[in-house]
Order: C-alpha cells, then sequence, then structure tokens
C-alpha cells in the first residue's frame, strides 16, 4: 500500500499532466462511497474568473479509494467528500468533508 504523500503526489501529476501551461490553480472534487468514487475536474486560467473542466485520469479514482481506506481506518476520519487543490507553484490543500445527505442517497438507493 502507498503512503498518503505517495498519494497526493500522484493526484498533483494527474492534475499537471492534464492541463496546458495556463493554469493557475486546478482541483479535483472526489465523491468516495463503499465501493465506488466519482471525480470531476476543474482548473482556473490565470486573471479569469471563470472555470473550465477537464478530463480526470483513471488513476485518480484508486487515489482517492486508497487515500479514503488509509484515512478512515478503524471508522475514524470519516469522510464521503473530498478537494485536492493544486497551485500552480505546487502548493496543495486537502479538505474532507462528511455529506450526511450524500450517505442518505446511497443507503435509499440501496
Amino acid at each position: 500500500m502507498r503512503t498518503v504523500d505517495e498519494i497526493y503526489n500522484s493526484l498533483a501529476q494527474g492534475i499537471v499532466d492534464q492541463l496546458s501551461s495556463e493554469w493557475e490553480t486546478a482541483w479535483i472534487n472526489a465523491k468516495v462511497l463503499d465501493d465506488a468514487a466519482g471525480v470531476d475536474g476543474e482548473y482556473r486560467v490565470e486573471g479569469a474568473d471563470n472555470v473550465s473542466y477537464f478530463n480526470v485520469k483513471d488513476e485518480a479514482f484508486d487515489d482517492f479509494e486508497e487515500l479514503h481506506q488509509i484515512t478512515t481506518e478503524g471508522d475514524s476520519n470519516r469522510w464521503n467528500r473530498a478537494k485536492f487543490v493544486l497551485e500552480r507553484s505546487g502548493k496543495f490543500s486537502i479538505d474532507f468533508e462528511w455529506d450526511q445527505q450524500l450517505e442518505d442517497e446511497i443507503k435509499a438507493n440501496s
């Protein structure tokens, strides 16, 4: 199993590989469920207010599922949404969130 840092590096490299040289900030929004993940990528070009979208590579699905497995081990740090933000400088942040409405929808449709 990879380390959390290795997963973060994989997510960052996946963003860099998908974008042209014009981006300023990019992020991947993830929803992680028991045995599935959904991701979408967005970015902002320098000096622009609007947001554009990019295709997130399949590896990001695996990255978020593995990150979820590591960080929620033992039922601690529960989360089902995450946002990985990468600045062009290489600085990154990640926010984890528990969305009870998402969890309720999954249970209702199971």
